[in-house]
């Protein structure tokens, strides 16, 4: 019985001791936070990275909570996706992902609003970009995630133009969605107006793309591209093939 407690204690002491070595070794220089590696489209530096989640430098990137100083990061306005890493010794690699200007929305004021449907404050250098209106955003703060359906049909039409027509992308300047259902595309300069299916938009644009290609767009203050192969004009009030 002695024999074993002896066992035991030694057991117990090599376990203690090797933990205490392990953690030491932690503690090297060589695993001493030196600096964050920040890449992604943040542009945070790393001082206000090093506030906002906690990490700190001179401290072992082994003894730096991960978890916490992620989820401090994904609190913070915009920030749609964001990892961090330990790096090679003393650095460690955060990337952060933020959301990005995609199309405009006058919520009381106007603003900026992503992919994710996430209310962004104007930045200087926009470039620039249709407005979306019809859709209820008055009252929504910078930073809100607006969860109307409509925004992923005004990002489906600004995407299909883009690819069909450089030309009808950049004088877009308006994406209305009225009370009737119907989505409506207005063109600068002369406010031409365009009705499509929100069901069949890619269709739309590329009949869209070919009446612009033909000089039609330039003469007719609106057509209507939601009768399949016929186009209503209302300029002449014809139809035309």
């Amino acid at each position: 019985m002695l024999k074993l407690l002896m066992k035991l204690i030694i057991l117990i002491s090599a376990v203690a001791g090797g933990r205490l070595v392990y953690d030491k070794a932690l503690d090297l220089p060589p695993f001493v936070l030196r600096r964050l590696e920040v890449t992604g489209n943040s542009g945070m530096s790393e001082n206000s990275l090093l506030r906002v989640t906690g990490l700190e430098i001179g401290k072992s990137i082994y003894k730096q909570n991960l978890s916490y100083a992620l989820s401090r990061i994904m609190k913070q306005p915009g920030v749609i996706g964001c990892t961090i890493e330990r790096g090679v010794f003393s650095i460690i690699e955060v990337d952060i992902n933020m959301a990005e200007p995609a199309l405009l929305v006058n919520s009381d004021e106007l603003n900026a609003l992503s992919r994710e449907g996430i209310v962004l404050p104007l930045q200087a250098g926009l470039p620039v970009l249709p407005i979306v209106s019809g859709m209820k955003v008055a009252g929504v703060k910078r930073y809100e995630r607006l969860k109307d359906p409509d925004i992923a049909y005004a990002l489906e039409t600004y995407d299909a133009l883009m690819a069909a027509s450089s030309d009808l992308s950049a004088r877009l300047s308006e994406i209305n969605f009225g009370r009737d259902g119907v989505m409506r595309l207005y063109f600068s300069p002369a406010g031409t107006r365009i009705l499509i299916d929100k069901s069949d938009i890619k269709n739309c644009i590329r009949r869209l793309a070919v009446l612009a290609d033909s000089g039609m767009i330039s003469d007719t203050t609106m057509l209507d591209l939601r009768f399949g192969p016929v186009t209503v004009a209302s300029v002449t009030n014809a139809k035309v093939p």
